[in-house]
């Protein structure tokens, strides 16, 4: 992300897709995981720390950044701090003198929860979601984007280009190289 981007969207106010939040000690923010789980329920984001809720740069102190970046990323593969897991890839930035973490947040096909808690993501901020009906909307709401949890029995493999799984396979290697297990994986079709 360039600085001119960052510039504009410091710019913003936030909103549904933007969270700001002040990182002024080596922890993490308190209420940083439910914003994260709301926006993974929703329609993903940007979350900057370090960051004033009016868009004003607090920075963080250059010596909290590892412990703070470690803690994101080991707690986001965490089940009991977000379920299911999601790992976070946050990035730090140098503007106008100051440190600054970005976490890039995804919408997510499963619904997560933080903690023990269902949340989701409007317009003034994150709601924990309790009543049935709209836990019930939720999924209906990721089903309805997502077909991967749709089992289709009467689906083959010869219903599919077979040329389509080596593309598939080369771009999943080019993207996780060392770590995603399907590159390895001959077409047994």
């Amino acid at each position: 992300m360039g600085m001119h981007r960052i510039r504009k969207i410091l710019e913003q106010k936030e909103g549904l897709r933007l969270e700001f939040k002040l990182a002024s000690t080596e922890f993490l923010p308190d209420n940083l995981f439910e914003s994260i789980c709301a926006m993974l329920n929703r329609e993903g984001g940007d979350i900057f720390l370090g960051v004033k809720d009016d868009g004003t740069l607090s920075g963080i102190r250059p010596e909290y950044i590892d412990r703070i970046t470690s803690d994101l990323v080991n707690l986001s593969n965490n089940p009991s701090k977000l379920d299911p897991p999601f790992i976070l890839h946050p990035k730090v930035y140098e503007f106008e003198g100051k440190s600054i973490l970005h976490i890039a947040v995804p919408q997510s096909s499963e619904v997560h929860k933080c903690g023990k808690n269902i949340y989701d993501r409007g317009h003034q901020g994150d709601y924990k979601v309790t009543q049935l009906s709209h836990i019930a909307l939720l999924y209906n709401r990721k089903r309805n984007y997502y077909s991967e949890a749709i089992i289709y029995p009467a689906l083959t493999l010869s219903d599919f280009k077979p040329e389509l799984f080596t593309i598939a396979r080369n771009l999943s290697g080019i993207i996780m190289p060392t770590i995603h297990g399907w590159v390895s994986v001959m077409n047994n079709y």
